[in-house]
């Protein structure tokens, strides 16, 4: 990540319900996004082979369990491109991370059917729901996790 790519991301607009992604309308996912000190070892500009920024990803350990948090460009998002890109991210990580021991981890609003599926194309199963606070108020989530063989 740098400042360029991290200017974009906090510009991003998704549309509808999707909104709720937008970094602008969350200022502590936008603080996360902009504090220099997490591009380091947290957050991760995903480029795609021309170099152009298509995404980003957010690797990070808590209670000892590894956790995958990421968001695809909104002109690149319901073309049928999101399989690979969470599976590059999946791989990334794998390769990366010795601190990932057996699953990786993500939550999904339950609301975004089209990224659940996605990420169960993947291999993530549904772990539990919780309910969140949110930007927007209390929202529903479901937990995932990916089996990593190691």
């Amino acid at each position: 990540m740098n400042e360029k790519h991290a200017n974009d991301v906090a510009n991003w607009h998704y549309d509808d319900v999707y909104s709720f992604y937008d970094m602008a309308a969350d200022e502590d996912d936008l603080s996360i996004l902009m504090d220099t000190k997490n591009w380091k070892n947290i957050i991760r500009a995903v480029l795609n082979e021309n170099d152009e920024l298509a995404g980003w990803a957010a690797l990070y350990t808590e209670n000892d369990e590894f956790w995958l948090s990421l968001g695809m460009r909104p002109d690149l998002t319901g073309r049928g491109l999101g399989q690979e890109f969470v599976s590059e991210c999946v791989d990334y990580a794998v390769s990366r991370y010795r601190s990932i021991k057996r699953t990786i981890k993500l939550h999904v609003a339950l609301f975004n059917q089209r990224a659940i599926k996605v990420y169960q194309r993947v291999g993530f199963v549904e772990t539990k729901k919780t309910i969140r606070d949110t930007h927007i108020g209390k929202v529903d989530f479901i937990e995932m996790e990916k089996h990593i063989a190691r």
